[in-house]
């Protein structure tokens, strides 16, 4: 059995994301198959080296763990990415900086709940370079950007795939010159592109992209909609860091959770952590004036022509009234389920 690659991007900021998405994936590998973990350190501490590394060490001698140093420089002209940083955008260096023939690659705020090394072993279709599921909010190439779907001649509806789970071909990627065709990509259309590096793979590999089934990369808001605490998925926190910040429910609350198994756990007393639920507060307090004043601002908008901001305010109403409807029955199965999971046990002890 070939050995695993497991790619990861990380600074010290998003560090408590990057301990737990390593101790899960590592957890729910097969037995025995080796990994080699490759974490790109755009400035983690030696300290935080420290930790994963004793982290790693604990899955025996099966594991090789290597911190590669980026900069992300080389994107400056590129759209600012989260985080008022580039370090988004340095996993689009991979088949320059890995000498393998394929990985894995992981975003840090992800819980692995199911066995990599069969998504690792995956066949991809005839002209496919890269693996990745549909994203379940951007579903177009034209949601990310008309201007550019226009500009590269492309369909307006092409699929659109979410690039935070990926299998890549990174001998394929680097025959077509992927880095430098990203690289001019990303100078040539900044500012109008949504989703830094996810755009340029998007709309550079369109057609190329093998699809996936959701249980490879599930949002966090789509486990909360669940009525069970089925996991065998690999879990995506797309809308926020919970390690940074609260968004109530099961996933946070499994987050937690795991991160507490694992020996690192958040803290909540942090002020970013605080603010975000001063932020939720006001957002639900103001959830019933958006019920009444988004059907207005779309009736507006549909008489004086403007259908597309219309139908957004109709849809965003529809999402507010339903939200204020389904209140109590959704907190009823959140703290059922909440219970459930502050009962779970993961067999990882802390380092």
């Amino acid at each position: 059995m070939k050995t695993v690659v497991l790619a990861f991007a990380s600074n010290e900021r998003y560090f408590p994301g990057l301990f737990c998405a390593v101790a899960s994936a590592l957890r729910y590998m097969a037995m025995g198959r080796a990994v080699d973990l490759r974490v790109l350190d755009g400035g983690i501490s030696q300290t935080s080296k420290s930790i994963l590394s004793r982290l790693v060490e604990r899955f025996g001698k099966s594991v090789r763990l290597e911190f590669v140093p980026v900069s992300d420089s080389i994107f400056r002209g590129a759209t600012l990415g989260p985080g008022r940083s580039h370090l988004a955008y340095c996993r689009i260096l991979l088949p320059r900086v890995l000498d393998v023939p394929r990985s894995i690659y992981l975003d840090c705020d992800v819980l692995v709940f199911r066995d990599l090394s069969e998504l690792f072993d995956l066949e991809l279709s005839s002209g496919k370079i890269l693996a990745a599921v549909g994203d379940s909010e951007t579903l177009s190439l034209g949601d990310d950007s008309q201007i550019v779907t226009d500009g590269m001649k492309l369909p307006s509806q092409g699929a659109y795939f979410n690039s935070g789970v990926m299998l890549m071909n990174l001998d394929e990627l680097r025959r077509e010159n992927f880095i430098e065709r990203s690289l001019e990509f990303l100078n040539a259309w900044s500012g109008h592109y949504r989703f830094w590096d996810q755009s340029a793979i998007n709309f550079l590999l369109h057609r190329q992209i093998h699809v996936l089934p959701d249980d490879w990369n599930r949002p966090a808001w789509k486990f909360d909609e669940q009525l069970e605490n089925k996991l065998d998925c690999v879990l995506h926190y797309t809308n926020s860091a919970p390690w940074l910040g609260e968004t109530p429910g099961p996933a946070q609350v499994l987050f937690e959770r795991f991160a507490t198994e694992a020996g690192l756990s958040v803290n909540r007393d942090a002020p970013a952590f605080k603010r975000s639920r001063r932020q939720r507060l006001w957002q639900n307090g103001l959830a019933p004036l958006r019920t009444l004043a988004f059907p207005a601002a779309s009736l507006v908008y549909r008489i004086v022509g403007r259908k597309d901001k219309a139908a957004a305010y109709r849809k965003a109403a529809r999402y507010w009234f339903d939200y204020i409807r389904n209140a109590p029955s959704r907190r009823r199965v959140h703290r059922q389920r909440s219970q459930q999971i502050d009962s779970m046990k993961f067999n990882l002890a802390a380092p």
